[in-house]
């Protein structure tokens, strides 16, 4: 009990970084409506159609890389997994916070063109023969990218043979005085900086519009928003403000002045060459974590992967198939101290703010306990100080501080679960 007032404590000042974009995620993630498999094939077969006609790119480059204007290329929403949000047509894509997108992946079974002339069945020597010698390249990842003046593409190889293509969103600078202004005035408009939503008319903000992704650390006021398909970006406590300038910065004649600026950084690298890298990385990173820490279900066709590794509003647990594909991703809002497979299909999963059980298929959560009181149950999550689940008799038991223990019976009937506490 000590530890979960020593917890409330600590997290009221506790560094809590939270984007908006893992947010809007996580509530895909765990707002998901099932479809029938006749719409869903239909609208499948719908979503690749309108994508068979024009080239990804031009999809998008067409949409103005707007969410509103795209849906009838995406179709429905099959999952969120990593800030990815995955459609019916094949492809996934990274939303900023403006409700564009920043990052779309074609998907191995994606049938229309990536660009023109280029599929994800096109072979290595052929991408290379058609789209010339790259711009960028990462042997360790296998990784090639070419820059266009409205966006990025890059392509990873395993083998000879395209394993991912990524697009990345390029803007232009509209006005680059606004930039140099706010450059020169770092700490003058520290604060009105610092709060982007709040600072909508204000400079740069009036200029280019709100910042692609936004951070907050709760707790020491440091804030930090960024442009990165501007290559910008702005991080630090608004009295001590630093601004860096990347190299995909379009705006060149505009560096020198810039240069010469304290708390200003021209920095050699490209802002969306660093995004795709840290993808990758961190795509290599959770399924070595995945392979060594993952917990299989009963007929070992999905392994759960608990991430507590993180601030506590993104820690999550991950879901994959044998062959490596993301399946779901649960966000429960807190560190998760445990996770166990009821069957094939449901999970039980613990934090210390609460638990519940998670139906991976339809990826949809239902509460047991929360840190408040729920109805019908006779216990809070703050007063639990250990549980056991008995997997035969179908129960779960919270034992509390007092050693009382209350115990709830569950039923598994297909994608429902039904719940009565003992009495």
């Amino acid at each position: 009990m000590f530890a979960k007032y020593v917890f409330l404590l600590l997290t009221s000042f506790s560094l809590a970084a939270t984007a908006t974009a893992i947010g809007s995620a996580a509530s895909v993630a765990t707002g998901l409506q099932q479809t029938a498999p006749s719409q869903t094939a239909t609208g499948q077969a719908n979503a690749a159609q309108e994508l068979a006609q024009v080239s990804l790119v031009h999809a998008f480059q067409g949409g103005q890389w707007q969410r509103d204007a795209l849906g009838k290329f995406l179709g429905q929403v099959v999952k969120s997994f990593d800030d990815y949000v995955y459609y019916q047509a094949g492809i996934a894509v990274k939303w900023d916070e403006n409700g564009r997108a920043f990052g779309v992946l074609a998907e191995p079974g994606f049938k229309g063109e990536i660009v023109p002339g280029i599929t994800v069945q096109t072979s290595q020597k052929e991408i290379l023969r058609k789209l010339g010698t790259p711009a960028f390249t990462e042997q360790e990842y296998g990784l090639i990218g070419y820059s266009y003046q409205d966006y990025y593409l890059f392509v990873t190889f395993a083998e000879q043979k395209a394993k991912a293509f990524s697009l990345y969103r390029r803007d232009r600078v509209p006005d680059t005085r606004a930039l140099v202004d706010m450059a020169q005035h770092l700490q003058a408009y520290g604060e009105k900086l610092a709060e982007p939503a709040a600072s909508g008319p204000f400079s740069i903000f009036a200029a280019w519009g709100q910042p692609d992704f936004t951070y907050h650390l709760h707790g020491i006021g440091t804030y930090a928003w960024e442009y990165p398909s501007r290559g910008i970006a702005y991080d630090g406590a608004p009295e001590e403000a630093t601004l860096t300038i990347y190299s995909n910065f379009p705006a060149k004649d505009a560096l020198p002045a810039l240069a010469k600026l304290p708390y200003v950084s021209i920095s050699p690298e490209d802002a969306l060459f660093v995004a795709e890298k840290q993808r990758i990385e961190q795509e290599k990173a959770n399924l070595l974590q995945a392979k060594s820490e993952g917990i299989f279900a009963p007929d070992r066709k999905t392994v759960a992967v608990i991430d507590s590794e993180v601030l506590y509003s993104s820690a999550s647990i991950r879901f994959y198939d044998p062959n490596d594909k993301p399946v779901a991703q649960l966000f429960p809002g807190h560190y998760v101290n445990k996770a166990v497979w009821l069957d094939n299909n449901w999970i039980y999963y613990e934090t210390m703010m609460g638990a519940g059980v998670y139906h991976v298929p339809t990826q949809k959560a239902t509460v047991i306990l929360s840190w408040d009181e729920q109805q019908a149950a006779p216990i809070t999550m703050f007063d639990v100080n250990e549980t056991h689940l008995d997997l035969a008799k179908k129960e779960i038991a919270f034992v509390s501080a007092d050693s009382r223990t209350y115990t709830v019976q569950y039923q598994l009937a297909g994608e429902r679960v039904f719940l009565a506490w003992k009495k």
